[in-house]
């Protein structure tokens, strides 16, 4: 007899540093690449298995927050003998400067990657000063 068996990989956050009573599973911090270009910084967070309706992005305090639910049931009419990738959730936490407007944060989901775009704030944005002769 075959005994189910599951195994995680991966960055996995020790218990410190969630919530236990919102989360089952373990919880993942989630690869992340940040580019910017013409005062939009671009976060591309990998998440895989991860439905855009269970992904909650949140920012207080200047604090950005990112979490994802996943869930890796078993296809329909088998059993799950043996799992590298189990239910969890994928979290990253991000401090955001006051350079960066939280009001104007977009966020799209495509192919298990979340993709953040953080605009500048127009103060924080350089400004050309004109230098007129007098």
């Amino acid at each position: 007899m075959v005994q189910e068996l599951k195994k995680t990989g991966g960055d996995v956050a020790t218990t410190s540093e969630r919530n236990e009573e919102s989360i089952s599973g373990p919880v993942f911090r989630p690869a992340t690449d940040i580019v910017e270009k013409d005062g939009v910084v671009t976060l591309a967070i990998d998440m895989p298995g991860v439905t855009p309706d269970s992904v909650d992005v949140s920012v207080e305090n200047r604090a950005l927050t990112v979490r994802g639910v996943i869930d890796a049931p078993a296809p329909e009419g088998y059993r799950r003998i043996y799992a590298e990738y189990a239910p969890g959730t994928f979290e990253r936490a991000f401090s955001l400067p006051e350079t960066i407007d939280a009001n104007g944060i977009e966020a799209s989901h495509r192919d298990g990657v979340l993709t953040l775009r953080l605009t500048k704030s127009e103060a924080a944005k350089p400004k050309r000063i004109e230098v007129k002769a007098t």
